[in-house]
């Protein structure tokens, strides 16, 4: 394990100097001290992903950078991976993940035999994502969007057969973005799937979406995380 470890290191050092655009040596110590963690969603999941997140926090909290919330297999996460290998949606569909952080959802999609495209908006979030598919035999595309600013790009690659999001609706311009946004992402037997820590947020969509998305299935799991499984409403 030791010896995949020190490759993976060495192949996530190289892919993050060129997304970040600085040298190896200039990359946070905590972003490549990384360990390899397997989780049980239903099947073995295993993840490569920064080893101490609370020090790679305080690494790019003092260096100016944003919190890496992608770099943590966040309870969300986990219930949609969840619920998608018990699902499970037919071979060859269509996905989109937004904001895929470790990509796990993307990574039981694409196991299932989708044709799966796993985006975010943060250039480290690519990197990893793109090493997990390849330590778990799968392939996907891996594309840096941010879908509330960078939509339209999504839209015309669209519609999806299933578009995947988990803890995004964190902020009020993300809730407006995705009202606007994720019903044009959907065809007319598509299927949206939200995994969301009980975050005002998801309260919020819901109530703005009445009238063009419906629910077909709602889950409070104990984590707490609220599942939701919704389709565009035929008129």
């Amino acid at each position: 394990m030791a010896d995949v470890i020190t490759k993976l290191r060495a192949s996530l050092g190289e892919q993050l100097s060129v997304l970040r655009g600085v040298p190896v040596a200039d990359l946070p110590p905590a972003l490549l001290d990384v360990a390899i963690e397997r989780f049980d969603v239903g099947q073995d999941v295993d993840l490569l992903l920064p080893s101490d997140w609370e020090q790679l926090r305080h690494e790019e909290g003092g260096a100016g950078r944003p919190l890496p919330f992608w770099a943590h297999p966040w309870p969300a996460g986990l219930a949609l991976a969840e619920y998608l290998a018990q699902w499970p949606p037919p071979d060859g569909y269509r996905f989109l993940e937004l904001g895929c952080g470790l990509a796990l959802p993307s990574i039981v999609a694409a196991r299932l035999g989708a044709t799966v495209l796993a985006t975010d908006g943060v250039e480290d979030a690519i990197a990893f994502a793109t090493h997990n598919f390849a330590l778990n035999d799968t392939f996907a595309e891996v594309a840096r969007i941010d879908w509330a600013v960078d939509g339209d790009a999504l839209v015309a690659r669209g519609p999806f057969d299933v578009v995947l999001a988990a803890d995004v609706l964190y902020n009020k311009d993300n809730v407006a973005a995705a009202l606007e946004l994720w019903p044009r992402l959907l065809g007319p037997d598509s299927h949206l799937l939200l995994a969301d820590p009980r975050r005002a947020g998801l309260r919020d969509f819901m109530l703005g979406a009445r009238g063009t998305l419906e629910v077909v299935n709602l889950e409070e799991l104990d984590d707490p995380v609220t599942l939701v499984h919704l389709k565009l409403m035929r008129h």
